[in-house]
């Protein structure tokens, strides 16, 4: 076994890639690939690691691979400079998402991948037959196609003549694509600014709640379709948008209403009406979810539960309202993307896809990992329950390989809600470790709790192993939280380091102040060290001057850097993110 001190000195990729990161339906940092190498360079062959916040399962899925190590694996392994000793290790997850749980266990359910194979080819081939119809679509040239993905449109009201205004002929332009912030109102000629004009609504009979609701007024904009293997596109008519009401007006309601608990996330213009499940969905595409549901029932229960997985790995962020289309610069067309990850965000024109068409292309992935488990014989043990109290003995861990909830960064139990409901078990938020207000949990909750499991992690961990943990915020207070969590729990840092990634995720990319790489850190068993008579700001000023020249060392990196410093040395964080970035960025011009 390899000193993990040795590994952590040196540059760290979390490699976004990968046959199981790009399996995952669940949000997760850093790929299986990546952490079977760290857990096979501070582990033997038959040890056990363990992650207290497992979320997707990719340490239980790194710690099977270390016996099979991928050509990924080993090509990182190189880069690295380390030479692993790979073979079976075993993993026990704590993780109190229902989701990620379900996720994590149907995955390692030891189906092989021809067994997956068959009843996915069976699955599909009965779900084209059940609700194919439904994605009928007609081509330019009269002939009968496939819909592949349809845009919405909100309508809005004009603030001067108060006429309805679609917001994708008058907002949206393509060839160049392009989304508008003000437009020309077609019926008084008029400029107006998307922002001030309000959304239209209207009366809707919803069948599934036998009651009559508001909801936002949307119409069929743009229809892209495929016949006989050539695609095309059209704008949508009136007959479309008759057809599609028409099917769904003649399938009756058969699931039991689901009503989505609000938190952080909600926003009264985007979620106007929204307050069921099925309200996320245009009415065929949530008629389509629900029979599919229900045919993946009809397996066996290993294979309907691997089936489950394909739809709901595809549901919230394909299969939603809040699928939607992005402009690329110079592009003729809009670029059909998924949902954006951490948020419940609907757009103005949000996408309609054919559910069918991304099963069958995910079907292919998930075969693909099932073949890649197979034959692993380590053992993993999955806890849906939180990790503030483990069943594990003392000192029976060898490893931890964690990444703690980052605070208030992303609620993911109301996320994983749209995909939770459809399994009828949602998580319980009462023991969620975050900052929320909607759960009346301020920081200071948030560290007691993160301090509780930690306490945990020194338990079960072995005398003189380790526990890597990864984190990251941008507020200097979650930094003390997260500090005071540790020294409460009588860890101490032995060493830091950041992990790169080769992509950020859409809230590091749009928050003001984000950070490049999370900040990971080595703990081990024993009292904190007192903190540092140095400054934040002392440390803050050497970084600057000793990484100036450096080419990749920009003000989110700094700030990354900056607080791991000041952790490893017990000084106290003061400064956020923005307070260094200005800082930053003050310092540079002062030198330019």
């Amino acid at each position: 076994m390899q000193d993990p001190k040795l590994l952590y000195a040196k540059p760290l990729q979390s490699s976004r890639s990968g046959i199981l990161y790009n399996t995952f339906p669940y949000p997760t940092k850093i790929s299986p690939e990546a952490i079977a190498v760290y857990i096979a360079c501070s582990t033997r062959p038959g040890d056990t690691v363990l992650d207290a916040f497992a979320g997707s399962g990719s340490t239980g899925m790194a710690a099977l691979l270390c016996e099979q190590p991928t050509q990924q694996m080993l090509q990182l392994a190189e880069r690295l400079g380390v030479q692993p000793e790979w073979g079976a290790r075993n993993a026990v997850l704590y993780e109190i998402g229902t989701y990620a749980s379900f996720a994590t266990a149907t995955l390692l359910n030891k189906l092989s991948a021809g067994e997956y194979k068959a009843a996915a080819d069976d699955f599909i081939k009965e779900a084209n037959k059940l609700v194919g119809p439904a994605y009928a679509a007609v081509d330019p040239k009269g002939r009968t196609g496939v819909l592949r993905y349809a845009i919405w449109s909100e309508l809005l009201r004009c603030p001067h003549c108060g006429q309805e205004v679609s917001y994708f002929d008058c907002a949206m332009s393509r060839d160049p694509a392009a989304f508008h912030k003000q437009i020309l109102c077609p019926h008084c000629r008029r400029t107006c600014k998307v922002e001030d004009m309000p959304f239209v609504t209207e009366d809707h009979w919803d069948a599934l709640l036998n009651q009559t609701i508001s909801r936002k007024k949307r119409v069929l904009a743009w229809i892209y379709g495929s016949t006989d293997g050539e695609n095309w596109d059209r704008r949508a008519a009136a007959k479309d948008l008759r057809a599609v009401r028409d099917l769904c007006a003649g399938a009756a309601p058969e699931d039991t209403p689901k009503r989505i608990q609000w938190g952080e996330l909600h926003r009264e213009g985007y979620h106007y009406g929204i307050t069921h499940l099925h309200h996320f969905y245009t009415d065929r595409n949530y008629m389509v979810m629900s029979k599919l549901w229900r045919l993946a029932d009809t397996f066996p229960r290993r294979q309907a539960d691997a089936l489950k997985l394909l739809l709901l790995s595809y549901n919230a962020t394909h299969c939603t309202l809040m699928a939607r289309v992005v402009a690329k610069k110079n592009a003729r067309d809009f670029v059909l993307t998924g949902a954006q990850s951490g948020v419940l965000y609907i757009s103005k024109a949000p996408v309609e896809k054919n559910i069918l068409w991304g099963l069958r292309r995910k079907a292919k992935v998930f075969e693909r990992a099932y073949g890649l488990l197979e034959t692993c014989t380590g053992t993993v043990d999955i806890h849906n329950v939180s990790s503030t109290h483990m069943a594990e003995p003392d000192d029976s861990i060898d490893f931890v390989f964690t990444d703690p909830p980052f605070g208030d960064f992303i609620p993911y139990a109301e996320v994983n809600q749209i995909n939770e409901l459809w399994l009828d078990r949602t998580t319980d938020r009462a023991n969620e470790v975050i900052i929320s207000e909607s759960q009346h949990k301020d920081i200071s909750a948030y560290r007691d709790m993160l301090s509780q499991v930690l306490r945990e992690v020194h338990r079960v961990l072995k005398p003189n192993h380790y526990a890597s943990v990864v984190f990251h915020a941008a507020k200097a207070a979650v930094w003390e939280a997260f500090k005071g969590a540790v020294d409460g729990a009588q860890l101490h840092i032995v060493q830091t380091n950041i992990l790169d990634k080769t992509q950020s995720s859409f809230k590091q990319i749009v928050s003001e102040g984000s950070l490049q790489g999370d900040p990971l850190f080595l703990l081990k068993k024993g009292a904190a060290a007192r903190r540092g008579r140095i400054s934040d700001k002392d440390i803050l000023d050497r970084l600057i001057r000793e990484n100036a020249s450096h080419p990749e060392f920009d003000m989110r990196r700094c700030y990354s850097m900056y607080v791991y410093t000041c952790l490893e040395s017990g000084t106290a964080v003061s400064m956020d993110a923005k307070e260094v970035y200005e800082y930053f960025q003050a310092q540079r011009g002062s030198t330019a």
